[in-house]
């Protein structure tokens, strides 16, 4: 993270009880539910998820944290404080009304 950007307003690790690959989908469930519900608060995330794909990291993370279930994914949250307009094609471009 370059030195001028602003901290992270909070930061947490979405976990499950166990680690097998079926109990990998509900986390990302829940994610897409709490990305919205952030974006509809001007609340921005960031997902670091790779770091995790790797065993030892993973180990270290849940050790390091205390963490009762296995990590899924780390996220860093904080408020929009700017928001420049998407740039958008003009209709007519993109839709025929024959």
């Amino acid at each position: 993270r370059p030195a001028e950007a602003a901290r992270p307003a909070a930061t947490a690790v979405v976990t499950t009880g166990a680690d097998p690959r079926r109990d990998w989908l509900r986390p990302r469930q829940a994610l897409q539910r709490l990305l919205l519900h952030a974006a509809s608060s001007w609340v921005s995330a960031s997902i670091y998820t790779e770091p995790l794909e790797f065993e030892p990291i993973r180990g270290l993370i849940r050790s390091g944290l205390r963490l009762a279930g296995a990590p899924q994914m780390v996220l860093q949250f904080g408020r929009v404080q700017t928001m420049q307009a998407t740039a958008r094609r003009p209709v007519n471009e993109v839709l025929s009304f024959s």
